[in-house]
């Protein structure tokens, strides 16, 4: 798995650092359109004033030497991250009836993991200018299969019906889906507060 997908997850991590500094500076100098704020009762001038206070983005030269620290860390966050909300959400819907252990899930994450790199590669496709815009909703279904698809290993491997192993990744995803809406939430009435 690490062979595989250490190398893409390292020269992703890195555009997609570039461009997130980018993208921070653009909305500081006050060039991105805030519009969309303004549906949630957000003013985009309070939005934008909360924004200067916030530190200057560090350069890129700064940065990319922490990269080889944090993304073989952030692979195996991501690897263990995975494997105990799936391992806990097919616990939650009888899938551990055999009392294959938690290493069983692992392996069974490091093996979708490491075909799911094929997603990461595919997904550079999406930097493309013209073509990004056209292989969006692909891709994002190319994401949702790779979800999916380590349903079918935690199913192999703990030998337990399909659906049960696929159902264990869709908790895991609405339960994430959860966390990130009230994230949202709490951030929205946090610039509210502030304005």
């Amino acid at each position: 798995m690490a062979l595989v997908w250490m190398p893409l997850a390292l020269v992703n991590t890195t555009w997609t650092v570039w461009r997130a500094i980018r993208a921070y500076e653009s909305l500081r100098s006050g060039a991105c359109k805030l519009g969309v704020l303004e549906r949630f009762g957000v003013d985009p001038a309070d939005f934008h004033d909360l924004i200067m206070l916030l530190p200057a983005p560090p350069a890129f030269g700064r940065i990319w030497p922490w990269l080889w620290l944090a993304v073989p860390l952030g692979v195996l966050g991501t690897w263990l991250h995975h494997t105990v909300w799936d391992h806990m959400g097919l616990w939650l819907l009888g899938g551990l009836k055999e009392r294959r252990g938690f290493r069983t899930s692992l392996v069974a994450e490091a093996e979708a993991l490491r075909i799911a790199a094929v997603g990461t590669l595919l997904g550079f496709l999406g930097y493309l200018p013209v073509l990004g815009v056209v292989l969006a909703l692909p891709l994002l279904l190319l994401d949702a299969y790779l979800w999916l698809f380590r349903g079918f290993a935690l199913a192999a491997r703990h030998r337990c019906e399909l659906w049960r192993g696929i159902a264990a990744t869709v908790v895991h995803a609405v339960l994430l889906g959860c966390f990130v809406l009230a994230l949202f939430t709490l951030v929205l009435f946090m610039v509210r507060m502030a304005a």
